[in-house]
């Protein structure tokens, strides 16, 4: 059986390698034309990325969001997007990291947990709910991606002993991130999750895992933001939170495997 969406999804995966490799390069023995190279090839991957997703959605006759690969692939996509997008010419370097998370998303869910698209949908997962819920979930985990990777720039500059002038523009991209990602985990985890849960199991809450997980995430990212907006809070401490949020949001990602529950559909 041929598997075009597998096929593309580990294209772009070997392209944003070797992105990696160039954006080290660069790092190491700056050269015009290592640093042009690695542009190119980030877009090159993100048009065989899509081409991924467009390939999956014809394949499962329906938009990619209902199992591990599929939201994985879409996840990975979105971080590239708003890099691509919002962060790529003031900090690049930010890049570098955002595409090691982003190849193991992807490689990790193509090797591990890939699934036949043709074998249809359970009766809770046919909703309109769904689309609003997954993919304004994955927007905000999106940003919360992006505010992860500066936290841990953050961290290992200021280990090497670098000042606040070289400090600052990351601990700006974690607040600005996590404030753009917020509002969007909000409307799609909490809000949108509990109305299409109510649709489809009944309740609008449940204690299932996955939901007590994303109420967690929430929470530490509210304190993160009430922290900055009424204490200023900046620094270590920013990161770190920031850093902790996205490690509880890849754990309540993958929860289903350990714990199973309601949301264990794929």
């Amino acid at each position: 059986m041929n598997w075009p969406d597998l096929y593309l999804a580990l294209a772009a995966g070997g392209l944003y390698v070797v992105v990696i490799a160039c954006l080290g390069l660069d790092a190491t023995f700056p050269k015009p034309v290592t640093k042009r190279l690695g542009h190119i090839l980030i877009l090159a991957g993100f048009v065989v990325h899509t081409a991924a997703l467009v390939a999956r959605t014809v394949l499962a006759k329906d938009v990619p969001f209902t199992d591990l690969f599929e939201y994985t692939l879409f996840l990975s996509w979105a971080i590239v997007l708003a890099y691509l997008l919002f962060f790529r010419r003031r900090l690049p370097r930010v890049g570098t990291i955002a595409l090691l998370a982003i190849v193991f998303l992807m490689l990790g869910a193509s090797f591990f947990y890939y699934d036949d698209p043709g074998g249809g949908k359970m009766p809770a997962l046919k909703s309109y709910w769904l689309y609003i819920h997954v993919s304004l979930a994955a927007l905000g985990e999106t940003f919360f991606a992006i505010a992860f990777v500066a936290g841990l720039i953050y961290l290992v500059r200021r280990a090497l002993g670098a000042g606040a002038d070289a400090l600052g523009p990351l601990d700006d991209l974690i607040y600005r991130a996590i404030s753009m990602g917020f509002p969007l985990f909000t409307a799609g985890a909490l809000v949108a999750g509990a109305v299409w849960a109510k649709r489809a199991w009944g309740a609008y809450w449940s204690w299932d895992p996955k939901e007590v997980m994303s109420l967690v995430v929430w929470l530490v990212y509210a304190a993160y933001l009430h922290a900055r907006l009424v204490r200023g809070l900046r620094g270590p401490v920013a990161a770190a939170l920031a850093i902790a949020g996205f490690v509880l949001t890849l754990f309540t990602i993958f929860s289903t495997l350990i714990f199973g529950g309601l949301h264990s559909y794929g």
